[in-house]
């Protein structure tokens, strides 16, 4: 994570950021324990990038896959073996994962101010166009979780293939608060 922070100013990680990094810690708010499930679910970078970079109040998240640590949960082309209905479920939770990586970088998700663009890559079987129907997922989880804040733009784009087989893979542009 990159901050434009001056190097002096020094963020302690919540108990949720340790858990995430496999640190034991002791809870005693429902409220906490919820976001330690959060936290838990970020998934580590597939390569030499930062999954979330923060800067002038603006979170960039890279791509996230419908993946919890190593296992892809949802493989194939959509229109061909993927249904839409199972497209849109991958789309909440990469939307999920998104909101995961910004929490992680923030402390949490009340930092979000509001998701300003989305933009989902489907991989797509020749011949399928309901890429915006695929991601209806990933918006309405958007909106279910954050409310008017979950409100954002959006892009669909249709390709030919995702990393590891993903039928999705989704990133996202949100204002934050530190």
């Amino acid at each position: 994570m990159i901050r434009d922070s001056p190097p002096a100013i020094v963020r302690s990680f919540t108990a949720a950021a340790n858990l995430a990094f496999g640190e034991t810690v002791s809870l005693t708010a429902d409220v906490e324990r919820r976001q330690v499930t959060e936290m838990s679910s970020v998934n580590k970078p597939g390569g030499n990038y930062l999954p979330v970079i923060i800067h002038g109040g603006i979170a960039y998240v890279s791509g996230q896959l419908p993946r919890r640590g190593e296992d892809l949960l949802y493989s194939g082309k959509v229109g061909a073996g993927v249904d839409v209905a199972a497209a849109q479920e991958a789309a909440a939770l990469c939307a999920d994962l998104c909101i995961s990586a910004i929490n992680h970088a923030t402390g949490g998700e009340d930092k979000i101010v509001q998701v300003l663009q989305l933009v989902g890559y489907i991989a797509s079987a020749p011949g399928f166009t309901q890429q915006s129907q695929v991601m209806n997922g990933a918006s309405d989880r958007l909106i279910e979780r954050l409310g008017d804040r979950g409100r954002h733009t959006r892009t669909s784009v249709g390709v030919a293939e995702l990393p590891r087989g993903a039928p999705v893979e989704l990133s996202m542009i949100a204002a934050v608060r530190s």
